[in-house]
């Protein structure tokens, strides 16, 4: 009995053993191909795409029945009109104010968006009847919604779906908004780490492909679609940059444009973000340059005070010794009364001429070193 306990313990620490080293592999596993962040970012972009899926089949069911009740109420609003015009002929009424009447009634029909496309699509038939709420075309709505572009194709007419819509944007333009910086963020260090810390050349780079996307773009919907080739770079410039007039309808595959739409915007912002870090590094770099030089011009600026206080010192000593000399050796029998033309005595001692002037940085002390015979008095003349 005892043996088959100690089999079993030993069994189970092997277990045990071998479910931590199996769990430190695939930790290790994951930090050595960076499956966590991979991971986070592809689940990111599905859950974007799912969003965007189940938009599409939420607003097909709200608006596909909404649009076959308008569709059947403009071909009846479009026959009666019609009727009433082949009415007032047959009653022999003025043709031109008859046909006046009756255009007037027709552009009011048309202004709006449904009865647009029925009379398009189902009334003229000018080709193939086509729906406005498809999945492809609701496809678009949702993506060109949450990027956000906005086109401006097909739009939500009813009550329920407009509120639908409301709370839709709410949710889908940040998680839309969040899953592109990350995408576009995820790209610029996977930059980075390639180029190192020098920005500047996959900065020039990323500008050259913003440049050159729209203008390949563009050749390529000239070439496929029914639009020209400046048309088609407008188009371009105005979906990547999420303005989207909606005033173009090329005739584009919905899966081409969710793709256009993606890769453009991320590579906007993929192009802004390594831009933007160049010229902030830049910033910096003049930012600490500039701190360097405050910082050696403050202490030139305390060096020469400290130089002026310790001369301004050196000189103060000098005129202090000099008075006290002057001092020392003047007396009341040495001075030398002189009268001017006033009147007035002066007094003028003898002993000045063996002294040196009390300041000696001025000129006048190094006049008096080069002439050897002045003397202090003919200085203060001079």
């Amino acid at each position: 009995m005892t043996v088959s306990m100690d089999e079993n313990s030993k069994i189970q620490m092997l277990s045990a053993a071998s479910k931590d080293k199996k769990a430190a592999t695939d930790r290790s596993l994951i930090e050595k191909y960076h499956l966590g962040p991979l991971a986070l970012h592809t689940g990111l972009v599905l859950s974007c795409v799912t969003y965007a899926v189940g938009g599409a089949y939420l607003f097909l069911a709200i608006e596909r029945p909404e649009e076959m009740k308008r569709r059947e109420r403009a071909i009846l609003e479009f026959q009666d009109l019609k009727d009433q015009f082949v009415g007032n002929i047959s009653f022999r009424l003025d043709p031109e104010r008859n046909l006046e009447i009756y255009t007037k009634k027709l552009m009011y029909f048309l202004e709006d968006a449904h009865n647009a496309h029925t009379f398009e699509h189902f009334i003229v038939q000018t080709g193939i009847p086509k729906d406005m709420w498809t999945f492809s075309s609701a496809l678009v709505f949702t993506t060109t919604t949450v990027i956000p572009v906005g086109y401006g194709y097909i739009f939500p007419v009813s009550a329920y779906g407009r509120i639908c819509l409301v709370a839709y944007a709410l949710l889908g333009i940040p998680l839309t908004l969040v899953t592109m910086a990350d995408t576009g963020k995820f790209a610029a260090q996977l930059v980075t780490r390639w180029f190192g810390e020098n920005m500047a050349i996959p900065a020039a780079i990323f500008v050259c492909l913003l440049f050159a996307y729209p203008l390949v773009v563009g050749y390529i919907l000239c070439s496929t679609s029914n639009i020209t080739f400046l048309d088609s770079v407008y188009f371009s410039l105005t979906s990547i940059f999420t303005i989207g007039f909606g005033d173009l309808t090329p005739d584009m595959n919905v899966i081409h444009m969710v793709v256009f739409l993606a890769v453009g915007v991320i590579l906007v912002t993929i192009t802004l973000d390594i831009v933007a870090a160049e010229m902030i590094d830049r910033v910096h770099y003049m930012g600490r340059h500039v701190g360097k030089a405050k910082q050696l011009a403050g202490k030139m600026f305390q060096l020469a005070q400290s130089l002026n206080m310790k001369q301004g010192l050196v000189s103060g000593v000098g005129q202090l010794h000099a008075l006290a000399r002057f001092g020392m050796l003047v007396g009341k029998d040495d001075v030398e009364k002189e009268v001017t033309e006033d009147g007035v005595i002066a007094f003028s001692p003898d002993v000045m001429d063996g002294l040196d002037f009390v300041d000696t940085l001025s000129i006048y002390s190094r006049r008096s070193r080069h002439s050897a015979g002045n003397s202090a008095r003919n200085l203060f003349l001079s």
